[in-house]
């Protein structure tokens, strides 16, 4: 794997099981349940990180069909409107996960410093750059998800 990719793996690696532990405890109608008219809900984020995972694994060149096309990335909650049920969220969590950590040590220096042909919020307009903000969006929403949890009553999330 390219060094520099190395850490971004390591984050994703975490996340797969922080959005695991922020779901604990967490059915169905607890999923969907919005603190406010304007807050997303657990079953929401949860779609939105796997479709974004997807996204991530085709911009480095490694795609996997995606159960989640759907939500046709940036869509809002408000947009998507029915959502499979949790435990399809979860598993197409863990096979964009799993497909990730097998695939990305193939991802290829050139592959990384190519131009992404995207304009995130970053100054790095490579791939590597893309999958930096990519991964940062993952954190950025896994610690909505450990908010959302108090919010409805339930335990902090676990780093266990």
């Amino acid at each position: 794997m390219d060094p520099r990719l190395a850490p971004l793996a390591d984050v994703l690696d975490l996340n797969a099981r922080l959005l695991r532990n922020c779901l604990d405890g967490v059915d169905d109608g607890l999923a969907r349940r919005r603190p406010t008219a304007d807050t997303n809900h657990l079953a929401f984020l949860t779609a939105h990180l796997a479709d974004a995972r997807h996204f991530l694994a085709t911009s480095l060149g490694i795609p996997l069909d995606n159960p989640l096309a759907f939500l046709e990335y940036g869509k809002t909650l408000d947009e998507v409107g029915e959502l499979p049920a949790l435990a399809d969220r979860v598993a197409a969590w863990d096979r964009i996960s799993a497909h990730l950590a097998e695939r990305m040590p193939q991802v290829t220096t050139a592959k990384l410093n190519a131009d992404s042909g995207l304009r995130f919020p970053v100054r790095d307009r490579t791939v590597l750059g893309a999958a930096a903000f990519l991964v940062q969006h993952d954190s950025y929403h896994i610690g909505q998800m450990a908010f959302l949890r108090r919010q409805l009553g339930l335990p902090g999330m676990s780093y266990r």
